[in-house]
């Protein structure tokens, strides 16, 4: 099985999901995951692990997950999110979508739908 890292995706490579839907288009490589950009004009990112890729040709990375898998909250957020607590521009997307602040000890409403 190939290990794929930030060497192997870059930014603009368009991205699909494990029954061939496109799913967007790759925004930026992290150290343990990367981010899908979709729309421009409701654009819905998503997080996502090196290890969820099946394959990369050319401009095209395709992920073993489906666009219903895809589309579960927990993708919103960068994997292993307890490593980048020092990241302020990480923990301002976060709480603007919903993901508990580790440092905030008040207690936490999630935005309404």
């Amino acid at each position: 099985m190939t290990q794929w890292n930030k060497q192997n995706v870059r930014a603009h490579m368009r991205v699909y999901t494990s029954h061939d839907e496109q799913a967007g288009h790759v925004a930026a490589a992290y150290e343990d995951s990367f981010l899908i950009h979709k729309g421009y004009f409701l654009p819905v990112d998503r997080y996502v692990p090196y290890s969820l890729i099946s394959g990369i040709e050319e401009d095209q990375v395709r992920l073993s997950l489906s666009s219903a898998q895809l589309a579960e909250p927990r993708w919103l957020k960068r994997p292993d999110y307890q490593h980048h607590l020092g990241d302020p521009t990480q923990l301002f997307y976060d709480e603007g979508h919903g993901v508990r602040d580790p440092y905030d000890d008040t207690g936490f409403e999630p935005p309404a739908p």
